[in-house]
């Protein structure tokens, strides 16, 4: 009986390959996902609590690798607010270019949100800078 050992040196060639080309990406990737599962969680919606002149304040918080995108919506002594932003992550501090869309009347229309999340991740608490002016901002966490 004679036995053809050329598949089996094919399949051997092509095995010695397949690993001489193979790379720790898959082992990288994993490492990657574990990174960013310990990285405290920013994006959700956050109510505003800054102070009793603010009512219905809300912010969403979105989040895409190191990008950061806003919605906020609040109404001030009973007049409506609404502002959206686009900025960057640093560890727990967001950075976000602000631009008003339903502005109340004498505030400015562009301004820049500097947060940082609490020790507890219960709060994000910052100032914002619009106009040659700052002042505190400060949101709760809402659901998870």
């Amino acid at each position: 009986m004679r036995i053809s050992f050329r598949p089996i040196i094919l399949f051997l060639t092509l095995h010695c390959s397949f690993l001489v080309h193979a790379d720790d990406s898959a082992v990288s990737d994993v490492a990657n996902v574990k990174e960013q599962a310990a990285e405290r969680r920013i994006a959700g919606l956050w109510h505003d609590v800054n102070n009793s002149n603010f009512a219905n304040g809300h912010l969403i918080v979105s989040q895409q690798g190191s990008e950061i995108f806003t919605a906020h919506y609040l109404e001030f002594k009973g007049i409506p607010f609404v502002e959206h932003g686009a900025g960057k992550r640093e560890q727990d501090t967001i950075t976000v270019k602000v631009q008003v869309t339903q502005q109340i009347p004498g505030w400015t229309t562009e301004g820049v949100h500097t947060l940082t999340l609490s020790d507890d991740g219960q709060y994000l608490i910052g100032e914002y800078f619009s106009g040659g002016n700052k002042g505190p901002l400060k949101f709760k966490k809402a659901g998870k």
